[in-house]
């Protein structure tokens, strides 16, 4: 079951594991997945006039454990048992060719949500809106199309260990 993005900002401890899952689709049928844990950091500072900056809540992926992050059309041979020279790979989203994303969630001052995705060495961010529990926003296309459409979700988070 799922939890907002308030669900979190007012429970969560900074030191939190929380769990997502990041889809894109885009019009030339290129998908991707991604689903894994980023850690939490409660908003600081910008109490007082005239003290420490406001720095926001935000969530990220540390930076030595990205997700692997699938993609539709990179496809794995599954037909192991027809002759060799035959072979078409066709299953989608093949685990042995990922590549690492990291995943930063920062809440702006508005009713929407930075994310910024880094991944084939680039980074893009996002402006994604709420609907219902998911945030949703267009980010830059995978493949040779328009930009994609992307969602995230919350699926919990944990306590910072003791």
């Amino acid at each position: 079951m799922g939890v907002t993005l308030e669900d979190i900002l007012a429970n969560a401890k900074s030191g939190s594991t929380v769990h997502v899952t990041i889809t894109s689709n885009e019009e030339d049928g290129i998908a991707s997945y991604a689903a894994g844990e980023l850690v939490y950091t409660a908003q600081t500072g910008g109490a007082v006039l005239g003290g420490p900056r406001l720095k926001p809540a935000r969530m990220a992926t540390l930076p030595d454990k990205p997700m692997a992050y699938h993609f539709s059309d990179r496809r794995l041979d599954i037909d192991s048992h027809t002759a060799p020279f035959i072979r078409t790979p066709r299953q989608p989203f093949n685990a042995n060719a990922t590549e690492p994303l990291s995943v930063e969630v920062t809440r702006m001052s508005g009713p929407n949500t930075a994310v910024t995705l880094s991944f084939f060495g680039g980074a893009a961010t996002l402006e994604m809106e709420r609907r219902g529990k998911l945030l949703v926003g267009v980010g830059p296309a995978l493949g040779q199309s328009e930009p994609g459409v992307y969602v995230l979700s919350f699926n919990g988070f944990a306590a910072p260990p003791q």
